[in-house]
């Protein structure tokens, strides 16, 4: 199976909510786990309840399903492993090596076998038991506690914190040795940030909670009440998944205890007095995201017509137009970044130049952009100057009309 098809049906079997998180997934588990056979140490960042631990499950679940790796994922939080235990509980000991030890333990290492080891809460660990953990990954081997005998594992270790640990490498608080160890990284986006989710998950957790109350025929949110919550996430700046769960949750168990939820679906007047409690969303902060949004969408139209008229001027298709408007917006991108490649910008500014050109010219074919410049051929470009510059900015596609 394809790498970004063992991501699709990961997040299928997952019940995965959201084409934000989904899309990112499907960019970040190939490269960071597939493609590296899942051999690197993976690191999940991002802030408290955006994701962290099923984007692990995702991980492992494209594990299994790109390279069959069929052992369990196997989740710990590193904050229980204080005082001590760490080592016990994750390479495992032999009977009588400590006093409790009754029996032999394999280990979390052990059981995460052919699968996954998740350490969440990593930035928790003590610094004596972030050196143990630092030589196990750097070797892959371990001893059980009282055991002399070396051990492996080829579990895919996935390493997940809400903290910036750089900062906290930095500040000394982690080791910056562990940290590079994890060698392939993902940052979890922010709730806010993941704008089409939004709805999605409000209305997954309003008809959770209408089944958890036992509703008959919910329909969860009205249209206007999704959007509200949406607005109201984006403006606050909310990062949590979490939190949006017992925002809805509470909403739709007062509404129900009320018996508010006849009408099928919960209205915004509804929703309103969590947002307002929540984020402070008041009815001015309503009006004014409703304006912010009818201009976005009618922005938006508008340059929608304006590609489509040039798409029909010179006879390309939208598509081609569409590609060409996001190559000038990577230029700009590019040249925005810290590392910039002289040849390469020099290219894009010279093809940008040509594209500017052809629309001040507002021609519809190389003898008209010819034209342009004036009816001597000492004052017009060349045919083949004419020729290259249509073809670079609207360049050749299959099947595609030119």
């Amino acid at each position: 199976m394809q790498s970004k098809q063992a991501v699709f049906a990961a997040c299928e079997k997952l019940g995965v909510i959201g084409p934000d998180v989904r899309e990112h997934l499907e960019a970040e588990v190939p490269t960071k786990v597939i493609l590296r056979r899942a051999r690197d140490v993976v690191l999940i960042s991002g802030p408290t309840g955006s994701g962290k631990e099923v984007s692990a499950s995702v991980c492992h679940e494209a594990a299994y399903q790109a390279l069959g790796r069929a052992g369990a994922m196997v989740p710990v939080n590193c904050a229980n492993l204080r005082g001590g235990l760490f080592e016990s509980e994750l390479f495992g000991h032999r009977r009588g090596a400590f006093t409790g030890a009754e029996r032999d333990f394999g280990g979390l290492l052990e059981q995460a076998a052919g699968g996954t080891l998740l350490l969440d809460e990593v930035q928790s660990l003590e610094a004596s038991d972030q050196a143990k953990l630092l030589r196990f990954l750097g070797e892959r081997e371990y001893r059980r506690v009282g055991d002399n005998r070396p051990r492996t594992s080829d579990a895919l270790i996935i390493l997940a914190s809400n903290d910036d640990l750089r900062a906290r490498a930095a500040e000394g608080d982690f080791r910056r040795d562990l940290l590079d160890r994890a060698t392939a990284k993902i940052t979890l986006p922010s709730l806010y940030q993941r704008r089409r989710d939004i709805g999605q998950l409000a209305q997954f957790f309003a008809l959770e909670a209408g089944e958890d109350a036992g509703i008959e025929e919910f329909m969860g949110l009205t249209r206007r009440a999704r959007a509200e919550i949406e607005a109201a996430i984006v403006q606050a700046r909310e990062v949590s998944v979490r939190r949006l769960r017992e925002i809805v949750r509470d909403a739709v168990f007062v509404a129900a205890a009320a018996d508010h939820t006849s009408a099928g679906a919960l209205e915004s007047d509804a929703i309103r007095p969590f947002l307002v409690r929540e984020f402070a969303f008041d009815d001015q902060t309503f009006e004014a995201q409703d304006q912010q949004e009818l201009q976005s969408e009618f922005a938006l139209l508008v340059a929608r017509q304006q590609l489509e008229s040039i798409a029909t001027r010179h006879a390309v298709s939208l598509p081609t137009v569409e590609r060409w408007c996001d190559a000038l917006h990577q230029l700009l991108q590019d040249m925005e970044g810290s590392s910039r490649s002289y040849r390469d910008v020099v290219y894009r500014v010279q093809r940008m130049n040509k594209v500017a050109l052809w629309l001040v010219s507002g021609a519809q074919s190389q003898a008209e952009f010819r034209r342009f410049f004036g009816t001597l051929d000492a004052e017009k470009p060349t045919k083949s100057v004419a020729h290259q510059v249509y073809y670079d900015v609207f360049p050749r596609s299959d099947g595609e009309p030119q």
